[in-house]
């Protein structure tokens, strides 16, 4: 056995035993675990269910298996049965889960998906342990999840493991596998072909091609998400929190997460003074702005829980404050009644709270509590579904409720056929014996499951009924579970976009669900959106409801478009990227030029001047505003050039510019701003010597330059310090060479735009006479 093995095998059992896991799992003859005895994974890592994952499957993938046997059949050798997996596998599947999930933190979906399946795909493929897999194995492993899904996409997630799993904790005999397996990983969708190759019709188009355009929705179906979110009358409660949640997206660019986790305390005020403590209003500024309270992704830190919530703010532009503020407003109230549902139910800790546990309550009233079909009674719908849906207005559905129990008291009335046919299932049950819920008397008294009901009279235990849903419909149960922050935890209850859980009378009879009696209320997740956008091929799209023609119908687009279509926008418009990078909370600016799609056109235009500005500018100073945009450099007479635009406009800027700027320089080694027009360089272009006026480069050239610099220098060194002495002169030579090395070093390693020598001497200063000057 590879010691490697056994090191991680013994760090799994260590995780496991410390979280308090049985390491050992009772399996039946198909490798699943008895009933209690597999991993929680989701509660394990702290999680909220839905949904649950557990490992308790530690038996042949099933689809690999069909694929191996079909392949042994044709070679006519016996098929594999479904058996739990060798003991080595067992450990080795138990314990990546183990690591992944309590050590590196990683969510309990990610596990799954991306580690343990792998892993039992790799094993059904084999009859070997793990340190005996080779090459050819391993190749076996990928073809066969190739081949279960026709994207690529298991088969490449095995080739993932073999490097995060196999080869990161050498537990191969035979070395390291991943860069011998010579498989070609998935990529994107756009492919890469050398511009030296292109006609020049294909050049000439590509300059209007955005960079990885597939990321970006497509310009109509964007335009019909808009049309139909701004526009359209939802048909349903759910669609009415759907748009509402689209338009945010569309304003904010918010994850679909963080706009579906939005808190129902999302508005933040900020108050804008002078020094004077006046309104800044009054002085020209602003006096206040509108920031949105939310829940960001992706802001873990290493080593840190990814379940967790961390709370930030946008800013919201004044242009949008009216439509996010009315958008909002208009969701918390339509989910107010759920909201109180949910609160009530977490405070209680009871399914049905608004009754106590030994109270016995008619069969119709409870039939809306449980269904959420507000018409209990055979009445005429259309005039109720119209009102509400006008505007979704919870006092159309307390008013319904109230209609139909006038009617009850003022004489007898048949009950709607869903009524009947919900009674007539229960009973079938209960005669079935299948379930322990009986029908009783307003006295309490249990009724013959072989008598005759009489639906009007017919009551329910609510203890009981509360133990029967526990036991037989369990998705019925809402979800309660606070969600945990960096600090504390929110309930959710106190989440925007809460949701009906399973509302089928609305969703799919095309009926209504009343709000405000149902007992089943799930906090919001990204699929109230990405279902919507047919991000899933099975479910029906806001597109195919509310499009005008079968072009528009057919439309479909993913979420996190919205998020790339207005960071490119923000960065064509002109906007800082320090500032584009903190409205989409992230850490560093390189990440927001991960979401900039803009054309070669587009970036051409932000470095354009107009002509006759560039004819009175003359050839040099021209550059500067061009390259200022383009590559970034910084130095003296660009921050002057920017204040002054910023401040006094374009046409002064442009003059400070002819007046000033007649030296901008590209060295061998950067960018310089330093005007020679009396006196030539004082560092003799050894820019690379602390010299404040030098800007850094990404171009390639410049990098050669001092790549091959540093390699002079390093040999300069080595020669001097092969030849030791005490004079001065080789002191000199020894000090100079290792400044100079240091210089080129700083230069190489500063990003490009930066200076690499900001507080060097300024020498376009005279310098300071001395007292033997004179």
């Amino acid at each position: 056995m590879n010691p490697h093995y056994s090191a991680f095998i013994d760090l799994g059992k260590t995780l496991a035993h410390e979280k308090g896991l049985s390491w050992n799992m009772p399996l039946d003859d198909a490798g699943y675990a008895q009933d209690g005895i597999g991993w929680n994974l989701t509660a394990i890592a702290s999680d909220v269910p839905p949904p649950t994952h557990y490992l308790r499957d530690l038996g042949p993938d099933v689809k690999a298996l069909a694929i191996v046997n079909a392949e042994r059949a044709e070679r006519s050798l016996t098929p594999l049965p479904r058996r739990p997996l060798l003991p080595a596998w067992q450990d080795l599947i138990k314990a990546a889960v183990a690591e992944q999930l309590l050590f590196r933190r990683n969510t309990a979906g990610h596990v799954m998906q991306h580690i343990a399946r792998p892993l039992r795909i790799v094993a059904t493929c084999v009859e070997k342990a793990p340190w005996q897999l080779t090459v050819d194995d391993l190749r076996i492993a990928i073809r066969v999840g190739t081949a279960i899904q026709a994207s690529g996409k298991l088969g490449d997630l095995v080739v993932g493991i073999v490097k995060v799993i196999l080869d990161a904790q050498h537990l191969c005999d035979a070395g390291q596998l991943y860069s011998t397996l010579a498989v070609p990983r998935m990529k994107g969708k756009s492919a890469i072909r050398a511009k030296h190759t292109w006609s020049q019709d294909e050049l000439r188009a590509d300059l209007e091609a955005r960079k990885r355009a597939e990321r970006l929705p497509e310009r109509r179906a964007f335009w019909e998400l808009t049309r139909i979110v701004m526009t359209e009358k939802p048909r349903t409660f759910i669609d009415d929190l759907r748009f509402a949640a689209i338009r945010t997206m569309i304003v904010t660019g918010f994850r679909a997460g963080e706009a579906t986790l939005l808190p129902v305390d999302w508005k933040r005020g900020r108050t804008y003074l002078d020094s004077r403590g006046r309104l800044a209003g009054e002085a020209g500024g602003i006096s206040t702005s509108l920031m949105v309270r939310h829940f960001a992704e992706k802001q873990q830190e290493d080593e840190t829980d990814s379940v967790v919530l961390r709370e930030k703010t946008q800013p919201v532009p004044d242009m949008f404050r009216e439509l996010l503020t009315e958008t909002l407003d208009h969701a918390a109230q339509l989910t107010e009644p759920l909201r109180a549902t949910l609160k009530l139910q977490c405070e209680t800790g009871r399914l049905l709270p608004w009754y106590r546990a030994n109270d016995v309550v008619p069969f119709t009233e409870l039939y809306t509590r449980l269904m959420g079909n507000p018409f209990w009674l055979d009445i005429e719908r259309e005039p109720f579904i119209e009102r509400y849906r006008e505007g979704f207005d919870p006092a159309v559905l307390r008013e319904l409720h109230r209609y139909q129990e006038e009617h009850r008291q003022n004489g007898p009335i048949s009950l709607d056929m869903a009524v009947y046919q919900f009674g007539k299932r229960l009973l079938d049950k209960m005669r079935d014996g299948q379930i322990a819920l009986r029908f009783r008397r307003a006295d309490g008294k249990v009724i013959g499951v072989r008598e005759r009901m009489g639906w009007h009279n017919t009551f329910l235990h609510v203890g009981e009924l509360e133990d029967h849903i526990r036991e037989e419909t369990p998705t019925k149960i809402s979800e309660t579970t606070p969600l945990p922050l960096a600090v504390g935890a929110i309930q959710p209850w106190e989440l925007l976009f809460t949701l009906p859980k399973r509302s089928l009378a609305e969703e799919r009879n095309d009926g209504l669900c009343d709000v405000t009696r149902y007992m089943a209320v799930r906090r919001p997740g990204p699929d109230l959106i990405g279902l919507a956008l047919g991000e899933h091929r099975t479910c029906v799209t806001v597109f195919e409801k509310y499009g005008q023609t079968d072009e528009d119908r057919a439309l479909r687009m993913e979420s996190h478009m919205l998020r790339h279509l207005q960071n490119t926008e923000l960065f064509r418009l002109g906007v800082a990227d320090t500032i584009v990078s903190k409205r989409f909370n992230r850490r560093s600016v390189a990440q927001s030029y991960e979401y900039d799609h803009r054309s070669l056109a587009e970036d051409l235009d932000q470095i354009e001047i107009p002509q006759d500005i560039e004819i009175m500018l003359g050839e040099k100073p021209a550059r500067l505003p061009g390259s200022s945009s383009a590559a970034r450099p910084m130095g003296p007479i660009v921050d002057a050039f920017r204040c002054i635009q910023a401040t006094e406009g374009d046409t002064a800027a442009y003059e400070y510019l002819r007046a000033e700027a007649d030296g901008f320089h590209a060295t061998p080694y950067g960018h310089c701003l330093n005007s020679f027009t009396v006196d030539p360089c004082p560092k003799h272009l050894e820019c690379f010597a602390d010299c404040r006026h030098l800007s850094a480069t990404d171009l390639p050239e410049n990098r050669q330059n001092l790549i091959r610099l540093e390699g002079k220098f390093k040999l300069a060194l080595e020669s001097i310090k092969a030849r030791p002495s005490t004079s001065v002169g080789w002191k000199n030579q020894l000090d100079h060479a290792e400044k100079r090395l240091a210089g080129v070093q700083k230069l190489l390693a500063t990003p490009a735009g930066e200076r690499p020598f900001p507080d060097g001497v300024d020498l376009s200063l005279p310098p300071e006479r001395g007292v033997l000057d004179d």
